[in-house]
């Protein structure tokens, strides 16, 4: 199991770093739109901003290309309508192309707040999301083993070791219990990024090179 996780983990960082280096890259050439260009990337984007704004978790999932690094519950409209709050009001800032790949930006509210999701698109017949800045979360356990759970329906397990999960855009309720004690609930916006205004942690839990540690 330990194994299994460890490759999945470096599978994710990789993954993660690679969006990472394309989005830097994105910025710093590469066009905007004029507005009519790109338009089947646009589709898949506003399909996906309004599946999730619906609390469509499912029809939000068949625009992605690769669902590895989400639990499968994550997926699901069940947990999907625990969320405390879900993107509304969407609108695509810019679409733009750097050596052949896609990115889309895209404005939206969560709650209260302006949000930002900085989008790589996947080629092909039926462009889908390859994936997006900030997603997959690393998740570890300062002192240990623990159980992480996000909005009393996904429990994820976390240890000194780095394990990873991915959630759909949103603000959800998570609590941790285990080595080093118990903290929470408190709300979290997904993606976790450093820039996050609203990422207000508790104490006993820091955010740090893309890895949420609890219990510290």
């Amino acid at each position: 199991m330990a194994d299994r996780n460890g490759r999945a983990v470096r599978r994710a960082m990789t993954g993660t770093a690679i969006i990472s280096l394309a989005l830097g890259l994105v910025a710093c050439s590469g066009g905007p739109d004029a507005g009519g260009e790109f338009s089947a990337e646009r589709k898949t984007v506003e399909a996906f901003m309004t599946a999730l704004e619906n609390g469509e978790a499912q029809q939000a999932s068949t625009y992605l290309a690769d669902r590895s690094s989400f639990p499968a519950d994550a997926l699901t409209d069940d947990f999907y309508s625990s969320a405390v709050e879900r993107p509304r009001d969407a609108r695509i800032a810019v679409a733009s192309e750097n050596e052949g790949t896609v990115y889309v930006q895209v404005d939206y509210r969560l709650g209260s707040d302006d949000r930002e999701l900085d989008l790589v698109m996947a080629g092909g017949d039926r462009p889908l999301i390859a994936g997006w800045s900030g997603t997959p979360t690393i998740l570890r356990s300062a002192a240990g083993d623990g159980r992480v759970t996000v909005s009393d329906a996904l429990t994820i397990e976390v240890g000194t070791a780095a394990s990873y999960a991915s959630l759909l855009p949103g603000r959800y309720s998570v609590s941790y219990t285990g080595t080093g004690g118990a903290v929470g609930p408190f709300d979290l916006d997904a993606p976790v990024t450093c820039a996050d205004p609203g990422a207000h942690l508790p104490s006993g839990v820091s955010f740090a090179g893309g890895a949420l540690t609890f219990g510290g």
